[in-house]
């Protein structure tokens, strides 16, 4: 059978990413891997999951277990609405959606708005869940690069007036503000307050993606972009896979009620409904208080875990060698010389059982070749320091080949 013939033409458009495939690679049991941005399985609440699980069971079994309404779980949606105006996002329970994780929201909202060849803005270098909706909806993404403020709102204004001249629009901007993935950047207030001028005069929506802003290592938490939305323009996504567990899929929008209806039509032919068991454990571990708890766990582990990473980086990387200081999160974007290619690296980094993401997925255009994704997450103390002086070796020997740094180091 020769299914390429009757394919819709969007399709030609789905690929697995180079990450993903990648993934069979470094995540093999005996790999040191700083590849895959998953929360750290070791940090699981598996007592208090449990007592959870029970309870639930005990007390709602015959629901739980049923089909539930395609908009959530009435109990979990107020909570959350109650949490997001609690952070200075007002919302009732209908400006709420249940989702299959954020990265279904990224596909609903692409699903609704996206015409094929409405240009939609990403980050340079930006997460690939959501490169790869957009992209499924044969949309032109336009990428922005960041600086360490975020991204460059400089150099969107100057695209924006070209485009508006060309007589093109944009359809919404996708960002991940906080601890951003594969960055670690934190967006500047400075650059909140300007993507929301930009949407506004050029009448576009922001789509905020926040699976990482809770886990904040230092500093004051900044406002959501969000929060300071006056005109309902800023679509909100968040998820319970970094502060309790990912295999639940609990993720939700925050929006407009007259968007969250036309979502949950988008999401009803979808899926009819998110995993109902799921949605009740996240409820009762967060209204319970025991997510607090936890995460406050989760912060003091990982920022250890960052600390000691950047100190092995500082002591075995070469001159030559820069890398990003995260605030929160999971991930360090490290830049090699120009002169060093990162497949490579990480190439014979497997070879010696050590991994990271080289960061040409990240971009929508060919760069990135010389640029890594470290994340800290999931290797224990002993494998970061390991795995880090393995790399330093590897990058040492291909600097030496290449005739040694051309760059300074930062």
């Amino acid at each position: 059978m020769k299914f390429e013939q009757l394919y819709a033409k969007r399709a030609s458009c789905m690929k697995t990413s180079e990450i993903r495939e990648f993934f069979q690679l470094t995540e093999q049991p005996d790999v040191i891997s700083f590849a895959g941005g998953f929360p750290s399985a070791e940090y699981f609440p598996l007592a208090q999951i449990n007592a959870v699980l029970q309870d639930v069971i005990a007390r709602e079994g015959r629901t739980a277990l049923q089909y539930g309404p395609t908009e959530g779980n009435w109990e979990l949606r107020r909570y959350l609405a109650e949490k997001m105006s609690r952070e200075g996002m007002p919302a009732e329970v209908e400006n709420i959606l249940i989702t299959n994780g954020s990265q279904q929201g990224m596909d609903l909202i692409s699903k609704v708005f996206i015409n094929p060849g409405d240009v939609v803005i990403v980050e340079e270098p930006g997460y690939v869940g959501g490169l790869g909706a957009v992209y499924n909806y044969e949309a032109e993404r336009l990428p922005i690069p960041l600086d360490h403020e975020g991204l460059r709102t400089d150099l969107l204004a100057n695209r924006l007036r070209k485009l508006k001249r060309e007589g093109r629009r944009v359809k919404f901007a996708y960002l991940v503000p906080n601890f951003q993935n594969p960055s670690g950047i934190c967006m500047s207030l400075a650059r909140r307050e300007q993507m929301l001028q930009l949407a506004s005069e050029y009448n576009f929506i922001i789509l905020e993606d926040n699976p990482y802003g809770e886990i904040r290592y230092e500093g004051e938490p900044l406002p959501s972009i969000k929060s300071m939305d006056t005109e309902g323009r800023v679509v909100y996504l968040g998820s319970f896979s970094k502060t309790f567990i990912p295999g639940i899929r609990i993720g939700w929008i925050l929006a407009d009620k007259e968007l969250i209806r036309k979502l949950t039509c988008a999401k009803g032919a979808t899926d009819l409904c998110t995993n109902s068991l799921g949605q009740r454990m996240a409820y009762h571990f967060a209204a319970g208080r025991m997510i607090d708890a936890h995460l406050a766990t989760l912060i003091s582990r990982y920022r250890e875990k960052r600390d000691l990473m950047l100190a092995c980086m500082e002591k075995y990387f070469p001159a030559g060698v820069t890398w990003t200081y995260p605030c929160g999160g999971f991930f360090i974007w490290v830049t090699f010389p120009e002169e060093l290619n990162a497949r490579q690296i990480l190439l014979k980094g497997i070879e010696r059982k050590v991994a990271f993401v080289d960061g040409a997925g990240f971009y929508v255009n060919g760069k990135g070749k010389n640029t890594g994704r470290f994340s800290f997450s999931e290797a224990g103390p002993e494998q970061i320091e390991k795995g880090i002086a393995i790399l330093g070796e590897i990058i040492r020997g291909e600097l030496a080949a290449a005739g040694g740094p051309k760059t300074k180091s930062a």
